[in-house]
């Protein structure tokens, strides 16, 4: 028997709980207020990766915080479909100028400017919903 889940449009998972209040903020000013679902710990995340339908997790990728649970839920996600906004801290990032794409996986660097954010937001939005605009 199929369990059905509820959908949420984004799952912001963030320690730091200023950080976290900043990304919610960003991200509900694209994908609207009940959308958006902070999130503190790996154990937070596995509830929302069990029991929901996500459409984006935004999650900043620092070697300090990664751990196989946390991974493994990611994964998870992927998995199903989910889109992974990963803000890079860490010493290497992909490109310190815009963010880059690959499939579901979007890498943005810490240091870009919160409107740059939310067209990747923006962005994310459009291919849920309509995955065949952003294809030309």
């Amino acid at each position: 028997m199929k369990q059905e889940r509820n959908a949420i449009g984004v799952v912001v998972l963030e320690p730091n709980s200023d950080l976290l209040k900043k990304l919610c903020l960003s991200a509900m000013s694209v994908w609207g207020a009940h959308e958006v679902l902070p999130r503190q710990t790996g154990r937070q995340l596995r509830v929302a990766a069990v029991h929901l339908d996500v459409g984006v997790v935004v999650v900043r990728s620092s070697v300090q915080r990664s751990c196989p649970l946390v991974q493994q839920y990611l994964a998870e996600l992927v998995a199903r479909g989910t889109q992974l906004l990963l803000i890079q801290d860490t010493p290497y990032p992909l490109n310190t100028e815009k963010a880059v794409s690959l499939g579901k996986l979007h890498f943005f660097y810490n240091g870009l400017s919160e409107d740059e954010f939310k067209a990747l937001l923006t962005r994310c939005l459009v291919s849920q919903y309509m995955p065949s605009a952003l294809e030309n």
